[in-house]
Formats: C-alpha cells, sequence, structure tokens
C-alpha cells in the first residue's frame, strides 16, 4: 500500500535489514537491521531439522523470557527512529503491523509518552494472545498467555485505529478487546492484474499446485489425496506439486491414501519464481481448515492467486469467510469433506473448473486504501 499512500503526502516504510526492496519509487525506505531474525534467501523454506527437544525448549525459552516476542529490541529501535524522524508540522500516521507483537506494544509506550502527537494504526496480520489454531499459541504453557493479555489490551485501548485482515478475525478482536476493527484485507494491485500468459500444456495431467506453509491438524491437502485415491485418478491425469515447509508431512499423507505416484515435492524458491509457478497452474490450492465447521484467517495467498486468475481449489468451511469470497468470484465450489473434495477434481478433470476472478475489484489493495482513508477522514485525490 506504500505506493498507493504517496498520493496523500510522505510515506516512509521501517523494515529490516534485506527487505523493502519491492517498495515504489518515492517511498522512503530505512532499514534496521535485526540481529536476532536472519533473512531468508527463498521462500518456502525447509522445516528445521533441529532435535525435537532442543525445538521444545527453544519454545519454550522465547516463551518465559521474550514480552511478547524475540524482536523487542528491534522494535524498540525502530519506534525511536520513527520518533526522531517525524515532522510535527504535518498531519502523521503511523501503522505498525504484527506478528511482530512488540511493534504495537512499544508503539503504544511512545504514544503514551507523546499524546495528541500522531495517529496509530495497529494493524493485525495474525491474533496475538487470543489465537485459536490448534498448534499456533505463542505461550508455554498456555496459562502465561493471560500474563501478556493486559499489554494486548492496553494497545487496543491507546490506538486510534485498529484494522485486520478478516472478518474472523475482526470479530475475535472486537469481541475480546472491545475495539471497532477495520477490515482490509490483503488485496492484490488493481493496476498489476494481467491474464496470465504463461505457457500451461493443453496435453498431460493437470497441475494442482501449493505454495506455502503446512500446519499438522490445519492446513494439510489430505482430502485432495483421498478424493484422488476414490476417484481412482492415474498420473496422466493429475499432478499435485508442494512448495511448502514440511515435505515430510506431504508424502506421510499421500503413503496415507497410496497416491505417492501424483505427489512431487520440490525445493524453496524466490517470490518471482512463486509467481510463475501459479500463474502456469491448472488449479492452485489454498489450505484454510480441515473440517465443514472451518473458519480460519484468510491467508494473504487467497489475493495473490486473485490476482493471477487462475482457478483455485480451496479447502475451507461450508459457511467460512473464505468461501464467501470465492463465490463473489465466480468459484462457487469449496472442499470440506471427501464428498466436495471429489466434486471439484472431477470438475478439474473436465475441464469446467472456472478462474477466479474479482471482477468488482472490492479487494484490490486500492479499494483497501480507500476504505482506510475513508475511516481516518483523509480526502481521496481528485
Amino acid at each position: 500500500m506504500a505506493g498507493l499512500l504517496l498520493h496523500y503526502g510522505k510515506v516512509t516504510v521501517y523494515c529490516a535489514d534485506g527487505e523493502g526492496e519491492a517498495c515504489p519509487e518515492g517511498v522512503e525506505v530505512i532499514r534496521i537491521p535485526d540481529g536476532i531474525r536472519g533473512q531468508s534467501g527463498n521462500i518456502f523454506a525447509a522445516r528445521s531439522q533441529a532435535h525435537p527437544f532442543l525445538a521444545w525448549a527453544r519454545k519454550l525459552g522465547a516463551s518465559l523470557l521474550c514480552w511478547p516476542d524475540a524482536q523487542k529490541r528491534w522494535s524498540r529501535e525502530i519506534v525511536s527512529t520513527m520518533g526522531q524522524n517525524l515532522d510535527l508540522n504535518v498531519n502523521n500516521i503511523v501503522i505498525t503491523s504484527g506478528p511482530i507483537f512488540s511493534i504495537h506494544s512499544e508503539m503504544c509506550k511512545w504514544v503514551t509518552r507523546n499524546p495528541k502527537t500522531v495517529r496509530w494504526v495497529m494493524d493485525f496480520r495474525d491474533l496475538w494472545t487470543n489465537e485459536i489454531a490448534p498448534g499456533l499459541e505463542r505461550r508455554m504453557p498456555n496459562c502465561l498467555t493471560k500474563l501478556e493479555r493486559p499489554i494486548e489490551q492496553r494497545c487496543h485501548d491507546t490506538a486510534d485505529l485498529v484494522t485486520a485482515i478478516g472478518q474472523g478475525l475482526a470479530k475475535l478482536l472486537r469481541e475480546d478487546f472491545g475495539s471497532d476493527p477495520l477490515v482490509l484485507y490483503n488485496g492484490y494491485l488493481a493496476s498489476e492484474v494481467k491474464q496470465s500468459q504463461a505457457e500451461r500444456k493443453v496435453t498431460g495431467p493437470k497441475k494442482v499446485r501449493y505454495l506455502g506453509t503446512i500446519f499438522p491438524g490445519l492446513r494439510s491437502p489430505a482430502l485432495l489425496f483421498e478424493a484422488a485415491a476414490k476417484l481412482q485418478l492415474t498420473d496422466q491425469q493429475i499432478l499435485f506439486e508442494f512448495w511448502c515447509n514440511d515435505q515430510d508431512q506431504i508424502w506421510k499423507d499421500a503413503q496415507r491414501f497410496d497416491v505417492q505416484g501424483l505427489v512431487k515435492c520440490h525445493e524453496g524458491v524466490g517470490q518471482q519464481d512463486a509467481l510463475e509457478l501459479i500463474k502456469s497452474a491448472d488449479a492452485n490450492v489454498v489450505l484454510n481448515g480441515l473440517t465443514p465447521n472451518a473458519n480460519q484467517v484468510v491467508t494473504g495467498k487467497v489475493f495473490e492467486l486473485m490476482a493471477v486468475q487462475r482457478p483455485v481449489i480451496a479447502i475451507s468451511g461450508k459457511d467460512s469467510e473464505l468461501r464467501k469470497i470465492l463465490a463473489t468470484c465466480g468459484t462457487t465450489e469449496c472442499v470440506w469433506d471427501l464428498d466436495t473434495a471429489c466434486k471439484i477434481l472431477e470438475s478439474l478433470i473436465e475441464g469446467s473448473l472456472p478462474k477466479f476472478e474479482d471482477t468488482q475489484g472490492q479487494f484490490s489493495r486500492e479499494s483497501a486504501v480507500s476504505h482506510l482513508l475513508e475511516r481516518l477522514k483523509i480526502p481521496e485525490e481528485g
């Protein structure tokens, strides 16, 4: 959104060293090196091979010592640098974004010490202390979350505006903290949407691709594997390809349904290569729950796929927010059980799976900026 906001004033982006390269010309980028979090050379890197006990001990140590997280020192430096660079003669708006939640807590302290200096927008990419997804709780044991909850409550009480990336997430924040979140989906740049011209083979198996993170019990392609087995699909009809963090789990699920011959896993790739892969897929997969009543946070990946306008296979609840978005964009089918999984794979093989397209432009980043400016009472240009 940085480039879009340039139409309304000066924009400065603060980020860790090695990030921010995608910011357009005119956006000031200030890099504060983060000595704790290393920079990855590719996305969807392989899972850490650390011994389970060491991984458990590391998580326990972080849970006991890092409040809210291990980036607290980095967040403090970001906020301090921001304060030194502010022009107090203009209207300043500061947007902090999680899940590096210490950036919120440090901003809360700064705003409390410097009242009426800026308007603070606190943005949520993920839930903080009220995480409900299994396995994603941040504290060990979970009872420690109660000690951290007041930190988040103070942030909600202090921020001028809270934003969230989905209706479900906003509902939880509203109920738990009493704020009134504005929903701003991650969106896509409408100015960059193009019909995919990447070459796709008209013969051979349908290529179904997933690029993202696997969470056991939350994000899994197992339903698709089970459906492929039931339909007795062959490697001449379909190929499931994965670029993800947990190839071992993919192979375990494939072996469980005896579809190893339909599956390929690959090493991590850079962002540009990932974009070309989703453009040239016959269908891209979104994993957003494993049961009919699932309604997880709508991931940013959804809007990347919306922008390339290729067919989508989404595993999500039958009444989920994601399914409603899919229906708005021409994709009426969703997977939440074996029957729906079989139906969507049959449509793919037949070539009748529709493309995923936001014809009304309501999920673009341009639209999100418009909603943000409206809530902040900033007149749009022109």
